[in-house]
């Protein structure tokens, strides 16, 4: 969810731009950052930001996103294995300027903040197998099938982190879509195992879980249970996008060490966003 430095903001911008013609986020919005010019990273590719690419698709920056939140632990003693975002998460519209694309090369922060914009704390929690499983499901049963028009794709479609692999066949009704998941390089038996001491350590936006997107009926009080040991991320405020600014600074440094998409989640009878020429 939006916090009220965002949303205040965003009002302000609103209120402004008619008259100052307000075209970029530090214009006559302020800017999010205390250097927002300051260059995070790079991205070996265009990385679109239209809701069908980051709400129905692999996407490049989502997937360092998840990243970031995966290993925002690495140093507790229980990390996590797996990272996910809401593909809701990430915006073309920030508070004065919409970009749907983000071209090949470097990266500000500024940018990184403004579609990243709602700040949400990332918490690391265990989930039993079939509640992995039941997440899995909801991120997967609202896509569209092959043949249809992706005309409102869900926010709730999630970005996992290296290490997951998921194949989805979107021609099964909703529960039974997840085909295949790997998580942490091991593989998920389908259906799961009602074992309720077979955990998983998974790293999520609060927004998630709180209920955002329809993820109530998966997560339930959860991230107050203490049998689940929830920890917020400690370092950078334990916000998403300080965590993934962070993360980015630290594996693409250089053109050198572009940030590049995966093909994480493959999809069987499902419909996909027309990629642009020469991708």
């Amino acid at each position: 969810m939006p916090t009220t430095k965002s949303f205040l903001a965003a009002l302000a911008c609103a209120l402004t731009a008619p008259l100052s013609g307000c075209i970029s986020y530090n214009d006559s919005c302020q800017p999010l950052v205390p250097d927002p010019d300051a260059v995070v990273g790079y991205l070996g590719q265009d990385v679109q930001l239209d809701k069908p690419f980051t709400r129905h698709d692999n996407n490049a920056l989502a997937q360092l996103v998840a990243d970031s939140f995966r290993h925002a632990e690495d140093g507790s003693s229980r990390p996590a294995v797996l990272g996910v975002v809401n593909g809701g998460s990430l915006r073309a519209e920030g508070l004065c300027y919409t970009r749907m694309t983000l071209k090949k090369g470097p990266l500000t922060d500024g940018v990184l903040h403004e579609v990243i914009l709602f700040e949400n704390l990332v918490v690391t929690l265990d989930l039993t197998e079939s509640e992995l499983v039941q997440m899995m499901e909801a991120s997967v049963g609202s896509l569209y099938a092959e043949g249809q028009l992706i005309a409102s794709p869900s926010g709730a479609f999630l970005h996992v982190s290296e290490g997951t692999k998921m194949h989805v066949d979107c021609a099964q009704r909703k529960g039974q879509r997840v085909r295949t998941l790997t998580v942490g390089g091991v593989n998920v038996p389908l259906p799961p195992r009602e074992d309720a001491s077979i955990r998983y350590r998974v790293a999520v936006p609060t927004f998630l879980l709180e209920g955002g997107d329809g993820y109530d009926a998966v997560f339930g009080n959860a991230g107050k249970d203490p049998d689940r040991n929830p920890v917020q991320a400690r370092k950078l405020g334990g916000t998403d996008a300080n965590i993934a600014s962070a993360y980015m600074r630290e594996k693409h440094p250089t053109p050198a060490q572009p940030l590049i998409e995966e093909s994480r989640i493959t999809f069987e009878n499902c419909a996909l966003p027309a990629r642009p020429a020469g991708r």
